[in-house]
Parts: C-alpha cells; structure tokens; sequence
C-alpha cells in the first residue's frame, strides 16, 4: 500500500459567520496577511485577504494565513505537529497580540489522506495541547478515505 500520507499546517482565519456566500468576516476579523508575515517572521505558503478574488472571480469574504507546512513522518501525526509548531512555541506572545488586534481563528489542520486499511497514527502529546490551550488554537481534521485501489 504505502500510499497513506498526512500533512499537518497552522492557520489563521478571520473569525465571522457563515452565510449564503460562505464565510464572511467579523468587522474586527479583516486582517492584512502581510501584516502577520512581518508580525511571526515566518513566510505563509498561501494566504488571501478580505476583497481578494478566487480564480472563479468572486472575492474572498475573510482573510486567510497559512504556514508550516509539514510531511515529516508520512503517517505520524504527532511528529508532524510538533514541527508545524516548532517555530510558532517561540511566538505566543505575538500570537496572543494579534488574537488581541484581530478577531481571528487559530487552527492545526490535520490532513490524512488513508487508502484501503492503512492507517496514519494520531496522537496529540501534552506539548500540543498546551499550545493550542495558550493560544487557543483548535485541532481540525480534514479527512480524505479511498478504497485500496483508488488511484489517488
């Protein structure tokens, strides 16, 4: 098999409400991705403000950061979570001041991609739950389920 992989990255997000176009951001939650660029020091691999447009041409209603990116371990979570977080332990103060600035989200997002029966190990240790408790970073799950043999 050995196709199973998972990715885990941080992101901030606009805090809002969801309505017929998707979500759109709380007035406080319009945020300038730059600005956090400049604030963490660390270079987002995708990103989007308020106003921008998608390829299909409608404009983002929120605006969106996301950054370390990990593949380390293809089927370990907790390893992949402790280095999306490595840089980010050294940064809680800036984090809280932007939460504070900004109504935003913080988020890990865990992202496993599972063929037939193989499986990937998930494990949140004390260290990663105490950084999203003092951040008040949530853990989402973007799950991705193929039959064994599914092309992917």
């Amino acid at each position: 098999m050995e196709k199973t992989k998972t990715y885990t990255y941080f992101g901030i997000e606009s805090n809002g409400v969801i309505g017929n176009r998707g979500l759109v951001a709380n007035e406080n939650g319009d945020f300038d991705p730059d600005y956090i660029t400049e604030r963490l020091g660390i270079k987002p691999f995708k990103f989007w403000k308020k106003g921008d447009f998608r390829k299909n041409r409608t404009q983002y209603m929120f605006s969106s950061w996301d950054a370390e990116r990990s593949e380390i371990n293809r089927l370990d979570v907790e390893a992949q979570c402790m280095d999306t977080i490595k840089n980010l332990k050294g940064k809680i103060e800036i984090l809280k001041e932007i939460k504070e600035k900004f109504d935003v989200n913080y988020v890990i997002v865990v992202v496993p991609y599972i063929y037939g029966e193989e499986q990937p190990i998930i494990y949140f240790n004390k260290e990663i739950i105490e950084f999203c408790y003092i951040t008040g970073t949530t853990i989402n799950m973007d799950m991705y389920i193929f039959k064994e043999d599914d092309k992917g």
